[in-house]
């Protein structure tokens, strides 16, 4: 009794006792199965040094409920990988190698039961990592528990860690992303390098006459955000593109609101009824084609198409297989559960990703070729995910963009990146050593084709770079299911052609056009034509869209026509549209761009084939040989600036992970709400 009354003492003064040499801590809430301890050394401490949790008047580790970690006093950080049965109320310990207790925490409080309830509060659809949600290995989200278990890593040195050498390859809108979110998280040695000579990869605004406030510019790469989806009066935010106007928020802080370097959201107007609708040649006795408004009244004005009966009922067949306008919501609320639902069965029950268009048509619902090739429009090797979340974007009910072009958003990055991107640098080589202790990335890059291939080495490489321009680049050492998705995901291939004319005459019709995309026409080649949205009823210069086609190969069929040639053959199409007012407001000014003819890019955006998505999604979540993987092409949805900012996230906290940075990767994953991940 006696002896047991004396241990009961000791516990609970070891407990109390404040002159313990290591104090421990951990400063994030206990909501997953991953946490980061900090050790505080307030005398020096040799030799091994073991912890472990259990209870709070525990007198020996024997009495632990498991170990935590191992490690010197050269650590200040442990990664704790929690245990599925632990409970609350227990105490972290530090023990020396003859026994003796060195540290010990406060009392540690659990709450990984309600991971989703505590993140509903900051954001209502979040997603937590477990079976419960249905997630799994091969699914679009990252297991950071597994990736630390397979590291072995349990002791950290944070400023080890932090100073790790980082190169960014790509200066886009994934690889700037990165750089925020690991220079954030306290990484000190991170450069970007870029082969071109300015930053926003394909985010490119032409401006015509003047600069960004003279009005006079065009979007050749991205133009628009959806922001707002509404269903039965409800709306409902669009919520993977809010990392957009979040990010601006960010910059414009950082920047101190300063006006030159601001990006501020104006609305996009995507549709008008006004719209003109030239199609067969009609016209109305004016001259002018009808708008969108009097085709709709007086359906005369149009020739319809006739499909045949079988046709029809495919397309009804294929409605009626597609989850309905409550998938678009589900969309909207979280595009990333929604992407992992129609993986599962989201195809009538059928697993999404393994169904194409011509295979379902053709194979399951047993339609001809002839009602498939109408139906699919060619398109008929992809999969449904495409049409899902395009037609929730091209369904919203409101739109944002940025008043003095998109560019402003890559322009906002100068000041935080200038003095740690080299430009006009090209990477052709990737070699890996993983022989020595320390494992090096060394890229081999020139400043042009003629110069020899210097070498750079790092301990991580992150490539932001369009798989589009990886495939013509020698990597050793990657998987087999990595290389094949940078030689075998296709690109779409498109171009624009922006006129820059007088006044802004559209807006001056008996009908005025303001903004949008609505004008459409059957001329071959054209495709879209987009009326500025910004400085409405301005004064001065103004500059349209011509021509944006991707569909059908022109992206790639009118790389073969020389550039005056297109110019010509569109400016003759506005005219025949508009009128000779088109003609007479001219001011020869104009820029083409085709993506496949750029040679940082070579295309325009990833448009994975069925099945690249359910194989290829998981490899991107693995760390290759010390590089990691960002860009669109490798996020779930494609062709938007939302899709290349998720990635670079997702890439910067896979990083802070194989650091073992755990707290770094919680706090990057809660600042930008990329819920789809659980650290």
């Amino acid at each position: 009794m006696k002896s047991l009354i004396t241990a009961l003492a000791l516990s609970q003064a070891a407990w109390a006792a404040p002159s313990l040499p290591i104090r421990l801590e951990t400063r994030t809430s206990l909501s997953s199965r991953l946490a980061n301890v900090h050790l505080l050394f307030d005398e020096p401490v040799d030799g091994l040094i073991r912890f472990t949790y259990g209870s709070c008047s525990s007198i020996g580790e024997h009495d632990a409920h498991h170990m935590v970690s191992q490690g010197f006093s050269s650590h200040d950080r442990l990664v704790w990988i929690i245990p599925e049965e632990v409970t609350s109320g227990g105490c972290i310990s530090a023990w020396g190698s003859s026994g003796t207790l060195l540290g010990r925490s406060e009392k540690q409080q659990f709450d990984i039961q309600n991971r989703r309830r505590s993140l509903s509060k900051r954001g209502p659809y979040s997603i937590t990592m477990t079976n419960e949600t249905g997630i799994d290995p091969w699914g679009p989200w990252f297991d950071g528990v597994e990736l630390l278990k397979s590291k072995n890593m349990s002791a950290v040195d944070v400023s080890k860690a932090k100073s790790k050498d980082v190169a960014i390859v790509g200066a886009g809108m994934s690889g700037l992303m990165t750089y925020l979110c690991l220079t954030q998280a306290g990484l000190t040695h991170v450069k970007i390098i870029e082969a071109g000579e300015r930053l926003g990869g394909r985010v490119h605004t032409e401006y015509l006459s003047g600069g960004p406030f003279d009005y006079s510019y065009q979007e050749m790469g991205p133009m628009r955000f959806p922001s707002t989806y509404t269903l039965d009066n409800a709306t409902y935010n669009i919520t993977d593109h809010q990392l957009v106007f979040q990010l601006a928020e960010e910059m414009n802080k950082l920047n101190g609101h300063d006006k030159n370097l601001s990006v501020d959201f104006i609305p996009w107007y995507q549709s008008s009824s006004n719209g003109l609708h030239y199609y067969n040649g009609i016209r109305l006795p004016n001259g002018m084609p009808p708008t969108t408004a009097q085709v709709e009244a007086n359906t005369s004005l149009e020739t319809p198409s006739i499909l045949d009966k079988s046709t029809q009922h495919l397309e009804t067949a294929i409605e009626r297989a597609l989850p309905g306008a409550e998938f678009y919501v589900a969309m909207a609320k979280n595009m990333f559960k929604a992407h992992r639902e129609f993986l599962d069965g989201g195809l009538d029950g059928l697993p999404g990703d393994q169904w194409s268009e011509f295979a379902y048509m053709v194979n399951y619902l047993k339609a001809n070729l002839n009602d498939t090739d109408n139906v699919s429009g060619g398109s008929s090797a992809v999969s449904f995910w495409d049409e899902l979340y395009d037609g929730l974007y091209f369904s919203a009910t409101t739109w944002k963009t940025i008043d003095g072009g998109l560019n402003r958003l890559p322009l906002s990055f100068h000041p935080l990146v200038d003095r740690v991107t080299t430009m006009n640098r090209t990477v052709e080589r990737v070699q890996y050593s993983p022989s020595s202790c320390k494992k090096k990335v060394t890229l081999q890059s020139r400043n042009s084709y003629s110069e020899t291939l210097q070498n750079s080495t790092h301990d991580y490489a992150v490539l932001a770079v369009p798989f589009s321009i990886l495939k013509k680049w020698r990597i050793d050492g990657l998987p087999i299911t990595m290389q094949n998705a940078i030689n075998n995901v296709p690109y779409t291939a498109a171009c624009k052609v922006a006129l820059e004319f007088k006044t802004r005459f559209w807006e001056h019709f008996e009908n005025p056009i303001y903004g949008s995309c609505s004008t459409s026409t059957d001329i071959p080649g054209i495709g879209s034509i987009c009326y500025p949205s910004y400085n409405i009823n301005g004064t001065g210069p103004a500059t349209m869209i011509g021509s944006y086609i991707s569909g059908s190969q022109w992206g790639a069929r009118w790389v073969a026509t020389p550039e005056q040639e297109h110019v010509e053959y569109v400016l003759n199409a506005m005219i025949e549209i508009h009128g000779d007012v088109a003609r007479e407001q001219y001011t020869g000014k104009y820029n083409r761009r085709c993506w496949m003819l750029d040679p940082l890019e070579s295309a325009s955006w990833a448009s994975p084939l069925v099945g690249q998505h359910q194989l290829y999604l998981p490899e991107y979540f693995k760390t290759h040989n010390n590089m990691i993987f960002v860009g669109e092409h490798t996020s779930y949805t494609h062709a938007w600036i939302s899709s290349a900012l998720e990635s670079g996230i997702r890439g910067s906290v896979q990083l802070l992970l194989e650091l073992g940075l755990v707290d770094e990767a919680k706090a990057t994953v809660e600042k930008w709400m990329a819920r789809w991940i659980e650290v």
